[in-house]
């Protein structure tokens, strides 16, 4: 294993600890180990100790992909002051100190609450007279950061995104950042989060104000509906799950709208659909959104994507046409053709997203490096949702791999052909991605019509026990004729010999 640091191991343990599976004493226990092992992957030996699951091993794989595959510059440096001490020194050496003074300014975790001097360069520009107030930062990602702010027109407080400081003077993100901006101000749907305002501060660096989004990403939602076990317990998961399958119909209906406003998302995944707790449901990062048919698109396709790495263990790179996130863009976003993404694009990462939801499980997430990952979905390799989730209900099953088809004009016609589908299923009604057996007909039927069923069964049981009852009755009616029949033949018969021996002597 090569000394240097290596961005996607740094990541995992970043990832690993932020999300509480590993404490300090174990995050440094597995890297030891790791480095004395270097056949090995991180992964594998955080599994191998079982300090990660299989499942746990696969959302930091693709937690990692993510990261690398939407940002090209090193997050070393900046991400390095989040490790414990001991692991900064198994990573990077005994000068760790020094790599401290290179931060890049790379984050994309929420921020705690931020001190004068963190918050002075937005505060800086944004002052106080202006309609905006900064309050402090909310969350960050690789292009923008995102602050609490006070609206001094509205007296409301706002979500104000700023594009990042390394990001202000290229113009490929700055024309992304408005773009993003535009496109969602156009989208009015109760599921897309409205813009505001849109502006410049004194130096120029774009924002744009929206509504605060005060709720969860159905990601973690998904985390914490997995953490039991489902199968074992599905009866009593059910209203659970419906209540989330009732949040999906709710993101098909808004990306539903979008597309007829010729709008496509083109990285939709549990992260970026927010809840609330009162019902509402959120489409969100539209970043990567592009509308059909206009030159109204920005340069994505500067893209660092992972290859399997060489015998010497030394990791390459390569420029991708890739958009998207791999764990759950469709085909021909994983091969680039980005002149053939269209509706059905979101359909598919919709069905990747649905595969999430009732699995648990990534549908491209069987492999920590991005190259193989987009390979995966690239030829469709998916594993069925039937196998994935065995407790799952095949009609279920059925549209969430149909929505997972290779071919485009395989998958839903739109996202509310779709989120139609799941209505059916929930309505104990036929869909049209599954065919039925005649047990699963009639089984359908008994739950629809459970009073008609009950009385059914019942005067069927009545009537059987009748017929039976009957049918012994009959018998033994039968059996008493034939008995008193032949007690009857044999009384004849003995008056008749008597008879016989009778006429002799009277003869005489």
């Amino acid at each position: 294993m090569s000394s240097a640091i290596n961005s996607r191991d740094l990541l995992l343990c970043l990832l690993a600890k932020q999300r509480g599976l590993l404490d300090d004493v174990r995050l440094e226990g597995a890297v030891v180990q790791w480095r004395s092992a270097p056949h090995l992957s991180l992964l594998d030996v955080l599994e191998q100790r079982g300090d990660v699951s299989r499942q746990e091993r696969n959302e930091l794989a693709a937690a990692v992909a993510n990261h690398a595959i939407e940002t090209a510059i090193d997050p070393q440096a900046s991400r390095l002051r989040e490790l414990p001490p001991g692991v900064r020194r198994l990573l990077v050496g005994e000068h760790s100190d020094v790599a401290l003074a290179t931060d890049v300014g790379f984050d994309t975790r929420p921020a705690s609450p931020p001190t004068k001097a963190n918050l002075s360069p937005p505060s800086a520009t944004l002052t106080p007279g202006e309609r905006f107030d900064v309050l402090q930062v909310h969350a960050q990602g690789g292009l923008g950061v995102v602050f609490l702010a006070r609206d001094h027109e509205i007296d409301r407080t706002v979500a104000l995104k700023q594009i990042k400081s390394q990001w202000a003077d290229d113009e490929d993100s700055r024309a992304r950042f408005l773009l993003e901006a535009r496109i969602t101000g156009r989208l009015e749907h109760p599921g897309i989060v409205p813009i505001y305002a849109l502006g410049a501060d004194a130096t120029g660096r774009p924002y744009y104000a929206m509504r605060l989004i005060r709720g969860e990403s159905l990601l973690e939602v998904l985390h914490r509906f997995h953490a039991t076990d489902v199968a074992g317990r599905l009866d009593e998961r059910m209203p659970e799950l419906r209540k989330l399958l009732q949040r999906f119909i709710d993101v098909c209906n808004a990306v539903d709208y979008a597309h007829s406003k010729g709008v496509i998302h083109r990285d939709l995944k549990p992260s970026n659909i927010m809840v609330g707790k009162y019902g509402e449901t959120l489409v969100v990062d539209w970043g990567l959104a592009k509308v059909i048919g206009s030159d109204e698109d920005v340069a994505l396709t500067t893209r660092m994507v992972r290859q399997p790495e060489s015998e010497g263990g030394a990791t390459t790179t390569r420029i991708g046409a890739t958009i998207g996130t791999p764990a759950y863009m469709s085909p021909e976003q994983a091969a680039g053709r980005n002149d053939e993404l269209g509706p059905p694009t979101d359909v598919y990462s919709l069905g990747a997203t649905l595969y999430h939801l009732l699995t648990g499980e990534l549908p491209h997430a069987d492999d920590d490096d991005v190259g193989v990952m987009i390979a995966r979905a690239e030829h469709g390799h998916v594993i069925p949702a039937s196998v994935a989730a065995p407790w799952l209900p095949r009609p279920l099953a059925s549209i969430c791999m149909k929505a997972l088809s290779l071919a485009p004009e395989a998958r839903y016609v739109s996202a509310r052909a779709l989120s139609d589908d799941i209505e059916r299923w929930l309505g104990d009604e036929p869909v049209r991605a599954h065919r039925e057996r005649l047990s699963e007909r009639v089984y359908r039927w008994t739950r629809r019509h459970r009073t008609l069923a009950t009385s059914l069964f019942v005067g069927y049981l009545v009537a059987t026990i009748a017929i039976i009852i009957g049918s012994f009755g009959w018998s033994y009616l039968r059996v008493q004729q034939e008995e008193r029949k032949q007690r009857a033949n044999t009384t004849a018969a003995s008056d008749a010999g008597d008879s016989a021996i009778e006429r002799p002597t009277s003869a005489e």
